[in-house]
């Protein structure tokens, strides 16, 4: 029967739920920090309620004891709230379900700078403690005057002059998690898991230099604790009925209960630069092994400070940084095929006047492999084809050639011939298969070779070797068994 003329059908189909609000804790202590307790363990459990990890989050507070006689201020890396940990599991069991390396990295030098700041859970520009620059003032009015390239970036003002949280101050800081199982948008069904082996989150808390700049010097180790944190967990408590009805559906399922979710795997390789980093076909490889890869992303950044003068990373944005190595053009490789056909344009020279319109194509590409290409702001408000891979030379102070933030003479990060903020790069690898439920890239049936070409320029790489970072975006499938187990397959 037509659905206009089906009169039975009045109300959407539900079940009898409640909503609320309940604060998971760490089992292993109150206080963590670089130097001392270094990973935090947070179980979720419950007996009755599903889990919307969608709308649920991460919330802890941040000392700056860094007080006189050594008083030291601070300002927080783009990745917001993320910046304080290298890395994120999901494990249950003793089984790793999830395990996001660099993220810190990952988040800072791409998520939150391509983000769409409507689009909800992606939004962190605010909610993430970071802010954008837009002066009336110069040197931001004139973007493009050679050499002092510049456009709307973070760290100019408060942000760049490592200000924003005084010495002996406390900021309060939040975040979604962006990995594994909490990927994606289905209720967690918490009272199928094993209560005595719940689902706990894992965080790894990074060197504090690596959180951001600091005003005044290098600051103490362990100086920046982390205390009164919680998962702060949307849960939908249901009836007994409900959870029998799970139950069943998993035994008329061959004993398992699927999710489907995205994940992110990371990898690096050093590339030399120097009389050993010259132009031409350079490859990076990228050794993953998965059934269905949607997007692979990438970042170059400098792990030397020999161009800075500085003595610590503590004293720049290091981990949203990221070069254009002069790359003329890139591609993935996949066995014998490569993604795209047709090489993706790159940004060329930083400092040539073609690097002002050849940036556009990366663009695109970098918000096409994000899901983003539709949006009214694709690529957020950090990155567009003006600000993308453009030089951050400033006309006030310019210590060093990475150029400084125009205010308190701190480099942005350690590089010798590409002094630009955010540069991520992107490929989409959707297949669009119609016969699987997976539909990216597979490289794991056949253990292919995968590897990332990078075509560079006559300019070379630089003086410095280049760390190339990379992430792949990939299917995952998450399995509820019925021995209270939580397994997975990629």
């Amino acid at each position: 029967m037509p659905s206009s003329i089906d009169y039975s059908d009045v109300l959407p189909l539900s079940v009898p739920a409640v909503s609320r609000r309940r604060k998971f804790f760490p089992v292993n202590g109150g206080e963590f920090s670089d130097t001392g307790s270094n990973e935090i363990r947070i179980p979720i459990s419950s007996t009755n309620a599903l889990l919307d990890a969608e709308h649920s989050y991460l919330d802890f507070t941040i000392t700056n004891t860094n007080v006189a006689p050594a008083a030291r201020t601070f300002s927080i890396d783009a990745g917001g709230a993320a910046m304080f940990f290298s890395r994120v599991r999901v494990e249950q069991q003793g089984r790793v379900l999830s395990d996001t390396q660099e993220y810190n990295r990952l988040v800072a030098s791409i998520i939150n700078p391509v983000s769409e700041t409507g689009d909800g859970r992606l939004s962190g520009t605010i909610k993430d403690f970071t802010q954008a620059g837009n002066l009336a003032g110069a040197p931001n009015l004139t973007p493009f005057q050679a050499p002092q390239r510049r456009g709307d970036r973070l760290a100019l003002s408060s942000c760049g002059a490592g200000t924003t949280v005084p010495a002996g101050s406390e900021v309060r800081f939040s975040m979604p998690l962006m990995t594994g199982l909490f990927t994606q948008d289905k209720l967690i069904p918490l009272p199928l898991v094993d209560k005595n082996n719940p689902i706990t989150i894992v965080l790894n808390i990074d060197n504090l230099v690596n959180y951001g700049l600091y005003g005044g010097g290098i600051p103490a180790a362990g100086s920046m604790p982390i205390t009164k944190i919680s998962y702060n967990a949307q849960l939908v408590e249901v009836g007994p009925d409900v959870i029998s009805q799970f139950s069943q559906m998993r035994d008329m399922m061959g004993g398992q209960l699927a999710l489907a979710g995205q994940d992110w795997e990371h990898n690096s390789e050093l590339l030399a630069g120097g009389a050993g980093g010259g132009g031409g076909e350079r490859i990076v490889n990228v050794p993953i092994r998965k059934r269905s890869v949607k997007s692979l992303f990438w970042v170059a950044n400098s792990d030397s400070l020999a161009n800075t003068g500085l003595a610590s990373f503590s004293g720049l944005f290091n981990k949203s940084f990221g070069g254009s190595c002069n790359m003329d053009s890139f591609q993935l490789k996949v066995g014998s095929v490569v993604y795209p056909p047709t090489p993706i344009q790159g940004p060329g020279d930083s400092f040539a006047a073609p690097s002002q319109t050849r940036r556009g194509e990366c663009v695109q590409e970098l918000a096409k492999a994000m899901g983003t290409l539709g949006f009214a702001a694709p690529t957020g408000r950090l990155i567009n084809t003006l600000t993308y891979c453009a030089d951050a030379l400033s006309i006030a102070g310019g210590l060093t050639a990475d150029g400084d933030n125009g205010f308190g003479g701190n480099p942005l990060a350690a590089s010798t011939n590409e002094p630009v903020f955010c540069s991520p790069f992107g490929i989409d690898l959707d297949a669009f298969q119609h016969t699987a439920i997976e539909a990216g890239v597979d490289t794991a049936t056949l253990a292919q070779h995968t590897s990332l070409i990078l075509n560079i320029g006559a300019a070379t790489i630089g003086a410095e070797d280049k760390t190339i970072h990379t992430w792949i975006c990939y299917d995952k499938q998450y399995y509820f068994n019925a021995d209270g187990s939580v397994s997975m397959s990629d």
